[in-house]
C-alpha cells in the first residue's frame, strides 16, 4: 500500500516503517516493548525524516533535527493524527498481543492434553492401579454379569470411576481452567 501510495520516497526511507512493523510484531508475540514510547519514537523519526525530504535543499544537523522532535507536541506537524493512532493501534495490539498469548497457552496445553491417553481402554493402561482396574471392570461388566447387557453406568457413576482413574492427571486441571478463564475473559 505505502509503495503504491507513494512510491520512490517510500522505498527509499522505507526502514521507518519496517522498524515500526517489527517492533509491534515483538510486542505481540510477547516482546517486552511499551507501546507508547516506541509510537512516539516512530513519529519522531518520521518527522525527521520527512523534514529531511522536505527540506532537501537545507544541509541539516542532527542536533537541529533532534531540537525539531523536542517541540514536535507543541509544532504538531502531523496533526491529531499521532493520537488517534496510538490510541487505535494501542486497543488493537494489546487485543491481539491476549489472542496471540492465548493461542500459545492453549497450543501447550492441547499438546499436553494430546500425550495423556483418555479413552477407557488405554485408561487401564495409563492407570494401573488394582482399585483402578476393579472400579472400571465393575462399571464395564456387571452389567454383562447379571444379564442386562443393554444397561449403561449412569453419567455420575462414570465420571466418578474416570476421575478417580484420572487422579494422577489432576495437575491439568488448574491449567485447562487458568486457559479457559483467559480465554473467555
Amino acid at each position: 500500500m505505502f509503495v503504491k501510495t507513494y512510491g520512490k520516497p517510500y522505498m527509499q526511507n522505507s526502514e521507518v516503517f519496517e522498524n515500526l512493523f517489527a517492533e509491534l510484531k515483538r510486542y505481540y508475540t510477547g516482546g517486552n516493548v511499551n507501546l507508547e514510547e516506541m509510537l512516539n519514537d516512530f513519529w519522531s523519526r518520521l518527522l525527521e525524516r520527512m523534514f529531511t525530504l522536505l527540506n532537501s535543499q537545507y544541509v541539516i544537523t542532527e542536533d537541529y533535527l533532534e531540537c525539531i522532535s523536542k517541540y514536535t507536541d507543541q509544532l504538531k506537524p502531523f496533526g491529531d493524527g499521532p493520537r488517534k493512532l496510538k490510541a487505535q493501534v494501542t486497543r488493537a495490539f494489546i487485543a491481539a498481543r491476549t489472542f496471540v498469548q492465548g493461542l500459545s497457552v492453549g497450543r501447550e496445553v492441547a499438546q499436553r492434553v494430546s500425550k495423556e491417553v483418555w479413552s477407557l481402554r488405554q485408561l487401564v493402561q495409563v492407570s494401573s492401579s488394582p482399585a483402578c482396574i476393579r472400579a472400571l471392570t465393575k462399571m464395564l461388566y456387571c452389567p454383562f454379569c447379571q444379564g442386562i447387557p443393554a444397561v449403561k453406568p449412569c453419567k455420575n457413576y462414570c465420571l466418578n470411576v474416570v476421575k478417580g482413574c484420572l487422579a494422577n492427571q489432576a495437575d491439568l486441571d488448574p491449567e485447562w481452567n487458568l486457559y479457559i478463564g483467559k480465554s473467555f475473559e
